[in-house]
């Protein structure tokens, strides 16, 4: 081992390695590997984990956000389409083709009172259900699944939640996922919702 000062050592712990550059020491989070044929071990890096300074220690490195940040409406449609299974199966055995469209909207007009590509991109069952136009023209049969898929998704929250279903899905609505540097965030969640979640044994399923 390299002869480093000890309040370089002190931040070495197992798996890390240590890295000298232009008079700076930088940690590594590292693991070792048999190189495939042979009998030689080779050090593979597993991310950088910060600059060690004599003063300061060690200093974590900034999450650098590369493009935009991504936010979806999360709460309010999964709890919905996690309690509402069984209408999500009659639609693909009614409409197997159209299924999906139909659940999208139901559940988008369930929470806004309507349903167009703008609400969908906002939520995230744009990304459950990425193949879905919800601004093409659907027909009466269709229609009339929605409506009644909207009055199915009503009564069954409405028997689950009862007297607190507002409340709940007040509450659901500010549960949002994020997509930073192309991988998905759940937001901090009050403790009413943690609440809520316990009460009803909700979990959410992605």
């Amino acid at each position: 081992m390299a002869n480093y000062p000890e309040w370089v050592l002190k931040h070495k712990k197992k798996g890390t390695y240590i890295n000298f550059v232009k008079d700076k020491y930088y940690l590594y989070a590292a693991h070792s590997e048999r190189i495939p044929g042979t009998k030689k071990i080779r050090r593979v890096c597993d991310g950088y984990l910060g600059r060690i300074t004599e003063e300061d220690g060690l200093i974590p490195p900034k999450d650098k956000v590369i493009g935009n940040v991504e936010i979806f409406e999360y709460g309010r449609s999964s709890a919905i389409f996690l309690l509402c299974k069984n209408i999500y199966s009659g639609f693909k055995r009614n409409f197997k083709h159209n299924a999906d469209f139909i659940m999208v909207a139901s559940i988008l007009s369930s929470i806004y009172g309507q349903y167009n590509n703008f609400l969908f991109k906002q939520s995230f069952l744009s990304i459950r259900f990425p193949e879905i136009d919800l601004d093409k023209e659907c027909t009466l049969k269709q229609q009339i699944a929605i409506e009644r898929g909207i009055l199915m998704i009503n009564d069954k929250l409405s028997n689950v939640f009862g007297e607190q279903f507002i409340h709940t899905m007040t509450h659901f609505g500010t549960v949002y996922k994020a997509k930073i540097n192309g991988r998905f965030y759940l937001s901090k969640e009050s403790s009413a919702v943690e609440t809520i979640k316990q009460n009803y044994q909700i979990d959410w399923e992605d």
